[in-house]
């Protein structure tokens, strides 16, 4: 045991005390696990809410106690009855959260009791503890009629109570804290609004953000769908002709066949590569594709390589040639591409029309085929779909039918821009 020095505190209390400095004046302290629970706890009571609730009935009732123990004016002689009144308008508080109005209701009547038993009680107070609750809760319509019935009270309370020359004094000093409670209230109820509202909003526009993360994502699928659709089926239609006329050839005339084989194999490293290219751009891969994505200048190549499987493809030009952007360019190359696709697919067509118009603000494509279309029914599957989906982003149109013995595809697409 340390030794008590006269003007020194013992070291064991002095150490504590350094100790405890440390903690609160530094980060790097450590707290004891004492300390620890403590503000543990101490952090959920306030958390809780149960500190809010308690503290103005404990306040109230301290009043009212301190009242009757000094056992002034005419409570000195209904001590009992002040006692019960007061804790019948003390203890409601308790629940005034969960029953604000209830809560209310039952210290007004209890408070019109005590006016008829003449009992001055300073426990009053609780009205406008039970006033504010009301008005934090609810509009301001029941907010404000709570506040009337609270003035009818102190209107009594003066008439009773107070002499005739300070009756209006009397009043005016008991409506100010009735004010008060009610618009504080209403200040608390109108930041609750408010944050809830703001919450509201946010998860509302989290829910519009990801309806539209879902709505690109779709789009972004039939973007792929429609690209990958387009390049396989166009190559993969070239290679199955130009197969199937080198196994009729291979051995009535062998030079053919091999020179068919040699365009397949060509076809295909075509394919590859434009689907590789086709890839990297969906992927977002930072090196630039091999070569530029195709548009008008390479409809030569979709003729050579139809002619190439027995379709007579004929190009014809209306209007002035002017030079189109390579979304536009793009969507009209794939659009001929796919109509000369379908003709292989889907008919037996000898000879295929390409027109292309050429507008002030848009071009028209038309593939027209002599393959016969009242009994067929071509494209039916993504082909003629991605037509008119190219066509309507840049705010055209497409249709396909049976026409004169022959199946016409017509597309209008503007050339002003993509619509968004």
């Amino acid at each position: 045991m340390s030794e008590m020095v006269p003007g020194r505190l013992p070291e064991r209390i002095t150490g504590n005390v350094r100790r405890w400095r440390a903690w609160w004046l530094t980060d790097d302290a450590e707290p004891s696990r004492v300390t620890v629970r403590v503000v543990g706890f101490v952090r959920s009571v306030v958390t809780s809410g149960l500190l809010s609730a308690v503290v103005p009935v404990v306040f109230v009732f301290a009043c009212a106690a301190i009242q009757l123990v000094q056992r002034t004016g005419p409570i000195a002689d209904h001590l009992a009855a002040g006692l019960v009144v007061s804790v019948l308008l003390t203890v409601p508080l308790l629940v005034r959260r969960r029953y604000p109005v209830t809560v209310f209701a039952v210290i007004a009547v209890v408070a019109l009791v005590q006016w008829s038993f003449d009992l001055r009680l300073v426990a009053d107070m609780s009205l406008l503890i039970a006033l504010y609750t009301v008005a934090s809760v609810y509009p301001a319509r029941m907010a404000w009629a709570a506040a009337a019935v609270v003035e009818v009270g102190s209107l009594l309370a003066v008439l009773r109570w107070q002499p005739a020359d300070g009756r209006v004094d009397s009043l005016v000093l008991l409506t100010g804290p009735t004010v008060a409670a009610v618009c504080a209230g209403m200040a608390v109820r109108s930041r609750r609004v408010a944050i809830a509202t703001a919450a509201e909003d946010a998860q509302r526009r989290e829910r519009e953000r990801h309806q539209q993360e879902m709505i690109g994502a779709a789009r972004n699928r039939e973007r792929i769908a429609r690209e990958m659709h387009d390049v396989v089926a166009h190559g993969l239609s070239v290679m199955v002709t130009l197969t199937e006329g080198a196994l009729a050839k291979q051995d009535s005339d062998p030079a053919v066949a091999r020179a068919a084989m040699a365009r397949i194999a060509d076809t295909g490293r075509s394919s590859l590569a434009e689907m590789r290219d086709l890839v990297g751009i969906l992927r977002g891969d930072d090196d630039p594709p091999h070569r530029p994505q195709p548009g008008i200048g390479e409809l030569d190549s979709l003729v050579r390589e139809s002619r190439a499987t027995g379709v007579d493809v004929e190009v014809v030009t209306d209007g002035v040639v002017t030079a189109l952007g390579d979304a536009v360019s793009l969507s009209v190359y794939r659009i001929v591409q796919e109509a000369l696709t379908n003709v292989r697919k889907h008919s037996e067509a000898s000879r295929v029309r390409v027109e292309l118009s050429y507008r002030s603000d848009e071009i028209v494509v038309e593939v027209l085929d002599d393959g016969g279309g009242s009994d067929r029914a071509r494209g039916s599957g993504h082909g003629l779909a991605g037509i008119a989906e190219r066509a309507a982003l840049h705010g055209g149109q497409a249709h396909a039918g049976p026409v004169d013995g022959g199946w016409r595809v017509w597309a209008r697409v503007p050339t002003g821009g993509p619509v968004r």
